[in-house]
């Protein structure tokens, strides 16, 4: 593994830097590289680029944390470090959300996606993003005000598993800026942002956390896309997935499987049978 680059304006990390095939891992909000520790050892087939997004722990410098910048950066990452310039895109959550708003700013740049908990914001999550006040005073009652220990605890009721290191970061993750800058371009992502995506795409929803009624909505988007010609979107495995066991942020509750469909996704298998197709 090399060590956060100086070269760049995110930190990141790079793993397997013999492999030919490059992959982005994004993390979502208020976590930070180390949500993937776990995922890493199951893709040691590919080069690994996992960055810390701006105004998250080691990339906090870098400003502003909207998704548009976000995705900028994201960018230039992939065009300075992935083999041959371009990279399938994983993102989770606020990831996600930047893995899409790179795909339609860039999408030459974007072999594949791979997005989970990052649909249209509906529900209880598009109330939370309407009032970033009540997510930021949240977070810091669940998190930023308990000890590490104690959430540890709570999040392993969920399944997930979260060290204390990570758990560290995320307190000093939890500001006003990251909330501030986080929802105006996910309150602005809808159903016809989803059709414009001109690269393959698998999206998937946690059923114990994700609106799973929008993501049924977000499949058929994905359906309904045509290719620049106006023809019909090829058969190329694109669609709308829900894990019915996963939680929101299920890459840290089952992160072997997680890794699992990266890997067969990105080599152009058969979505794994796990992922319940709508």
């Amino acid at each position: 593994m090399a060590p956060p680059s100086p070269n760049t304006s995110l930190s990141f990390t790079s793993w397997n830097d013999n492999k030919p095939t490059t992959i982005v891992l994004l993390h979502g909000g208020f976590t930070c590289r180390l949500e993937f520790a776990l995922v890493l050892p199951h893709l040691s087939d590919f080069h690994l680029l996992v960055p810390d997004l701006p105004l998250h722990s080691a990339s906090r410098h870098v400003k502003p944390g909207t998704t548009d910048n976000s995705a900028r950066h994201v960018a230039q990452l992939i065009q300075s470090h992935a083999h041959g310039g371009k990279a399938h895109v994983v993102g989770v959550s606020m990831g996600g959300y930047i893995a899409q708003c790179l795909a339609l700013d860039n999408p030459d740049i974007v072999l594949s996606l791979f997005v989970t908990g990052a649909a249209p914001a509906s529900g209880a999550r598009l109330f939370m993003a309407q009032w970033p006040a009540l997510t930021y005073y949240s977070m810091k009652m669940m998190l930023g005000w308990v000890p590490g220990w104690w959430y540890q605890w709570q999040a392993s009721l969920l399944g997930l598993k979260l060290d204390l290191e990570l758990i560290e970061e995320m307190k000093g993750n939890i500001t006003w800026e990251v909330v501030q800058d986080m929802f105006p371009w996910i309150l602005s992502f809808g159903l016809d942002d989803v059709r414009r995506l001109k690269v393959r795409t698998l999206h998937i929803a946690g059923a114990k956390g994700d609106d799973v009624g929008m993501m049924v909505r977000t499949a058929e988007a994905l359906r309904d896309r045509k290719t620049e010609q106006g023809g019909v979107w090829p058969e190329d495995g694109s669609g709308g997935f829900v894990l019915r066991e996963g939680v929101h942020g299920w890459d840290m509750q089952f992160p072997e499987l997680f890794a699992d469909g990266v890997r067969v996704w990105v080599e152009g298998g058969s979505v794994l049978e796990q992922f319940e197709r709508v």
